[in-house]
């Protein structure tokens, strides 16, 4: 389902796992022997309280302080030892070389009265961390250019090689090498870089990609810059950034189940610590691990920065202190490829925390037999993420949620939203239960729309949306109807297929009407609209992909499709100049259907702990938990609702915009969902109907003969 694949695309999904569905290797079962003890090193308040954190040879850590101007260092045991006086208030970047010496990148951007990039300055310096002294330093280097190159320029990570050279990660995605005096001396070309290190003999190794999107690890030489060798891994293994310790020689990697070592080809040997282990932060913006083993983390917690140590330790059995918990297995599912984010991580600790005597276990699989299997065999306590629940129901494997929300004195079904609720119940049984969604709302130019006497409502359609096009041209001038924001040209219509399903599905009584004049009245639209010339932008891409052709978007395009609308990313919008017309994704006009994406939870009737079960998901619906997701999805909590709303009004003060009428249009929409669609037809069914329309559209077959075919397989499908 494409709808879900640009979902997950844009925002990023909010749950990860916590253990892989691999089986633990025997070097993973040696790794059960020891504990690791979380301690707090340092703490400042404010997004750039700390900027950079680096080891150098004798395990001592040299930690950048934005605001007090000044470069911490920190023995091994986490004590305070000395303190550089960087000098100006810009943002500084740390590294060790192999012989110690630290390097302190400093950057300064300079920005007009419009908050844009007008002018980069870099300035680095090499002290002794020992004598607490700036021993060198070059000029000051000054970059011009727009403010997209300018962003482009500045370095996220250093790394220093034993040369003295610096080898510069940048947001554009390529690698600088610069010499003391900030002169180019290579710079690393044919693939992009998200994170870098540097082995004992300067050998680079990368987290890279290419032409894929899937990232991979190289190590390249530092000598001739040719491939030692190269590393590809499975979706759950893929790294997000990489650690090279130089005197252990031991590559380690942070993905979606935690961090794990590797040997010196880049294959996993032991997943050292899982995930969820990970205490006390929001984001993880970067990992160091030492000779022993111990775990270094910066990372965000609320409004400060912090660097917390993981202290190794053997696991004593004999001390008898272990204390017996209940334990709940999560199980995640979702059929498609998706960012990792720490969200859920800090929840769980959260939980943890809460409910010390019940241990959550966060499974996650993309192969829904796999998830069936373990269903069936009595493994799951918990079903969780994106996943279609009628062949669950029809097979008695859900309990019903609102049975343990009524014998809860504790929670009120009347605390969140009641459509979202009500959209989500199936024979007035509520088995999945959202805790959290996302709309996707068309995002309308509101200067070409008035230009044009275009008015549009909540409830327009296809036909509104063709009219439109029309009317847009109708002075012979270039007006598109939609920018290209996916290759699948098709892609909103594969939305508006699915949506009359309920139409055109009996799936009580088993019985299709396909060959009827709705559904051929439809296919034959959405034809048309495809035949429109001016239904697709050529040339105008998506703001998401960095903002090319902005003029295109703004001048020639009426709608922005598909945009996941959350409260805070409405700030994106605000940069058309007449301001925008938030409505809903246009529907079929022969269904009532209005659906929405979701992540949702269910129990599993065979479940042992079914109380521990609702306990967690009730946990994840309360109110500082769904106020913590708010920011990046929508939630069912009202009052969470409402805090998010008062806080992205505040957010929008410091711009000073206005963000009501939005807010209060997003919200318009949100009132008439009425479908979860996970009560839709499963994705097996719809595919089976989408590849018999797309010879329709491309014409191999007439409107007739197609809804014949469909008519013919979806009732093979009902009585199988």
């Amino acid at each position: 389902m494409k709808r879900l694949t640009l979902f997950f695309m844009v925002i990023s999904i909010i749950f990860t796992t916590a253990c892989g569905a691999n089986p633990a290797t025997s070097t993973d079962k040696e790794q059960e022997q020891f504990i690791y003890e979380a301690k707090e090193i340092y703490s400042a308040n404010g997004g750039k309280g700390i900027s950079s954190v680096a080891m150098g040879s004798n395990g001592e850590l040299a930690v950048y302080n934005y605001y007090e101007k000044k470069i911490y260092i920190f023995d091994k045991e986490g004590t305070k030892a000395g303190e550089i006086e960087a000098g100006e208030s810009w943002d500084g970047l740390l590294a060790f070389d192999k012989d110690n010496k630290l390097y302190a990148l400093l950057q300064y951007r300079g920005k007009n009265d419009k908050n844009e990039n007008i002018l980069l300055k870099r300035k680095l310096q090499v002290c002794d961390a020992q004598s607490d002294a700036i021993e060198n330093q070059s000029g000051i280097v000054e970059i011009k250019g727009d403010s997209k190159y300018l962003t482009g320029e500045l370095v996220e990570r250093i790394e220093a090689d034993s040369k003295g050279n610096i080898y510069c990660l940048k947001v554009s995605e390529e690698v600088e090498v610069l010499d003391t005096k900030l002169k180019n001396v290579t710079t690393l070309q044919g693939k992009k870089f998200l994170d870098i290190d540097i082995d004992e003999e300067d050998n680079i190794m990368g987290l890279c990609y290419d032409t894929s999107p899937e990232a991979y690890i190289e190590k390249v030489s530092g000598k001739d810059n040719k491939s030692i060798w190269k590393k590809n891994y499975n979706q759950s293994d893929v790294p997000e950034s990489i650690y090279y310790n130089i005197k252990s020689k031991n590559l380690f990697i942070l993905n979606s189940q935690g961090i794990a070592s590797c040997d010196d080809k880049g294959n996993i040997k032991a997943n050292i610590f899982k995930r969820e282990k990970i205490e006390g932060l929001d984001n993880i913006f970067r990992f160091i691990i030492d000779e022993e083993e111990n775990i270094y983390t910066l990372g965000k917690s609320g409004s400060a920065m912090k660097i917390i140590k993981y202290i190794k330790t053997q696991v004593d059995e004999s001390d008898g202190t272990a204390t017996a918990k209940k334990e709940i297995n999560v199980y995640f599912y979702s059929p498609y490829p998706h960012h990792v984010r720490q969200e859920v991580m800090s929840i769980i600790n959260k939980f943890h925390n809460a409910y010390p005597n019940i241990h959550v276990n966060l499974i996650e699989t993309n192969d829904i037999n796999q998830l069936n299997t373990e269903i069936l065999a009595g493994k799951a306590d918990i079903l969780f993420g994106y996943y279609y629940v009628k062949d669950y129901i029809s097979k008695n494997l859900l309990a019903d949620l609102e049975e343990a929300a009524k014998n809860d004195a504790d929670f009120y079904i009347n605390d969140y939203i009641d459509n979202i609720i009500e959209a989500s119940r199936y024979k007035e049984k509520l088995y999945i239960i959202p805790v959290l969604y996302e709309i996707q709302p068309f995002v309308g130019n509101k200067a070409l729309l008035g230009k044009n006497n275009i008015e549009l409502d909540i409830d327009w359609t296809w036909i509104d949306f063709y009219k439109a096009i029309n009317k847009a041209n109708e002075k012979g001038e270039k007006c598109y109807g939609l920018l290209k924001i996916m290759e699948d040209e098709d892609y909103w219509f594969q939305n508006t297929v699915r949506d009359i399903l309920d139409y055109t599905i009996d799936w009580d009584k088993k019985e299709a009407k396909f060959e009827s004049k709705e559904f051929l009245d439809t296919i034959k639209l959405l034809k048309e609209i495809k035949s429109c010339n001016r239904y697709i932008h050529p040339e105008a891409q998506s703001l998401v992909r960095g903002g090319r052709n902005k003029e295109l978007i703004e001048n020639e395009t009426l709608f922005y499709p598909g945009w996941p609308v959350t409260y805070h990313n409405i700030l994106i919008f605000r940069s058309y100049p007449e301001g925008i017309v938030v409505l809903p994704e246009p529907r079929s006009e022969h269904s009532n259907s209005i659906p929405f994406l979701s992540y949702n939870a269910s129990i599993l009737e065979g479940s042992s702990e079914k109380e521990e079960a609702w306990l967690f998901i009730k946990y994840l619906l309360s109110e500082d938990i769904q106020f913590y997701l708010s920011e990046k999805s929508m939630v069912i909590n009202k009052e969470a609702d409402n805090k998010r709303q008062e806080a992205v009004y505040e957010e929008f003060k410091n711009y000073n915009k206005d963000s009501k009428d939005i807010v209060e249009a997003t919200n318009k929409i949100k009132s008439s969902l009425n479908k979860n669609s996970a009560l839709q037809a499963p994705d097996e069914l719809f595919n089976t109907i989408w590849e018999e329309i797309k010879v329709y559209l491309s014409g191999g077959k007439s409107a007739e003969e197609t809804a014949k075919t469909i008519q013919n397989k979806v009732e093979l499908y009902l009585n199988e």
